[in-house]
């Protein structure tokens, strides 16, 4: 593998509603980089969580505050903190702000679903 420089341009944006995702290009399936901005709870309705069947990731707020879900946990975030969110987690969050993710191995759609915890 050789170095390779991506710009922001060079970023898919994928529009979730309260969540849109840049997620930049890979040179490899190691691992890849995404930079995320939420407005509101992600995914939209309380009691779902996002779940990672293979990919772990690392979370760096860059900007804003919010509440992070992961598994049994709850984390209350602001600019400058970063949260780690093993693979096979439920997660979710809620409030304003932005996130770089770093995910190993690299994102996959097919991997990724909701789910539905019971209260």
């Amino acid at each position: 593998m050789k170095a390779v420089k991506y710009s922001a341009q060079d970023a898919a944006k994928i529009d979730l509603g309260t969540k849109i995702i840049h997620k930049y290009p890979s040179p490899t399936t190691q691992f890849d980089v995404g930079r995320m901005v939420v407005d509101g709870r992600h995914p939209i309705s309380p009691g779902t969580f996002a779940f990672e069947a293979d990919c772990s990731f690392v979370m760096y707020v860059t900007e804003g505050h919010g509440t992070v879900f992961a598994g049994r946990d709850t984390f209350e975030v602001a600019a400058e903190d970063v949260v780690f969110v093993p693979a096979r987690t439920n997660f979710a969050i809620d409030g304003k702000l932005t996130y770089i993710t770093f995910d190993s191995p690299s994102f996959y759609p097919e991997q990724s679903s909701v789910v539905t915890t019971k209260p």
